[in-house]
């Protein structure tokens, strides 16, 4: 029987928390990340996620149509009069603010940056 002529290195660092306020150093593995404390999920702190409130890209519109109607809206980006058709359904509320043209994100923000740039003048 051979056996083997090298000996496993155990890879050991010296690490840094990634906990954050934690930021004590500790002996452990490479790709360790969190202390003998903060392994435990349960005493992690939880990461908050940034919810952005419904009524920045849409309107309630409360109504009490018993039927799909057709409803004509004014686009509420300052600076864009353009009209537009919503589909208003029974027992529905929030419906887009902006209207075809303005509805992306970039759009909205390209459109702001060219008014501002048409007011300067």
């Amino acid at each position: 029987m051979q056996l083997p002529k090298y000996k496993k290195k155990k890879r050991i660092k010296l690490k840094i928390c990634q906990e954050p306020g934690c930021g004590r150093e500790f002996w452990g593995h490479p790709i360790a990340k969190y202390c003998e404390l903060h392994r435990d999920i349960k005493l992690r702190q939880k990461q908050k996620k940034n919810v952005e409130s419904i009524e920045s890209k849409n309107i309630i519109f409360r109504h009490n149509y018993t039927e799909a109607m057709d409803l004509t809206f004014k686009c509420c980006l300052e600076g864009c009069n353009e009209l537009f058709t919503i589909k208003v359904f029974p027992k529905q509320t929030v419906y887009p603010r902006f209207c075809m043209e303005h509805r992306n994100d970039f759009k909205r923000e390209n459109f702001i940056r060219i008014m501002a740039k048409k007011n300067a003048e």
